[in-house]
């Protein structure tokens, strides 16, 4: 189970005491403290033991980390244009967006989670580390409670549970974005895992 495989990493890394059970709150935590940066793929196994993840890497393997606690979770991706002013981040990133004039395309991912007080929007995209610097940092994780989602959605999409939710997702981005845009963002997206990393 995905869930055991979270909490031998955890507890490796000074996250968990052994003795510890993990629940929707501390799926949540774990997840959610994951740098923000791309994994070698967005497979549940291979963002644990990378220990790093974005949007979507984070999201599926939150939804099969709920599944597994018996919570059902529906996927839903996002469209997202965001203006962010270059002078706002430092070096890379600030070259990246002067050559978009400070536009971020994207399809963002998170999860609708099926509570007993009904429907919760779930988003663990952003670590408790980068709180304070323009991030959508969800500090808590209250039953029923939305979170808020970090970004500005356009358009939402329920993600079906018989489609890979990766070709889902990279057929919106096509079918909104131009290639510029597609490569600005895949640039970016580099750029702030590197920062991540390096800060981490």
């Amino acid at each position: 189970m995905i869930i055991e495989i979270l909490k031998s990493k955890a507890v490796a890394k000074s996250l968990l005491e052994p003795n510890s059970e993990i629940d929707l709150e501390k799926a949540f935590q774990l997840v959610r403290d994951m740098p923000y940066a791309r994994a070698s793929s967005r497979k549940p196994e291979t963002i644990i033991q990378e220990w790093r993840g974005t949007c979507s890497g984070k999201h599926y393997l939150l939804k099969q980390l709920f599944a597994e606690l018996g919570y059902h979770a529906k996927l839903i991706a996002c469209s997202t244009v965001e203006q962010i002013d270059p002078q706002s981040v430092p070096g890379k990133l600030r070259e990246i967006l002067e050559q978009s004039n400070g536009r971020f395309v994207d399809v963002h991912n998170y999860l609708v989670l099926d509570t007993p007080q009904g429907e919760m929007i779930v988003d663990a995209t952003w670590p408790i580390s980068t709180d304070g610097v323009g991030t959508v940092v969800n500090q808590s994780f209250q039953m029923g409670v939305d979170h808020q989602i970090a970004c500005e959605p356009l358009e939402c999409w329920e993600i079906p549970e018989n489609q890979d939710p990766q070709a889902f997702k990279d057929k919106i981005l096509s079918e909104n974005f131009t290639p510029e845009e597609l490569a600005h963002r895949e640039a970016f997206i580099q750029a702030v895992g590197e920062m991540m990393s390096a800060s981490g």
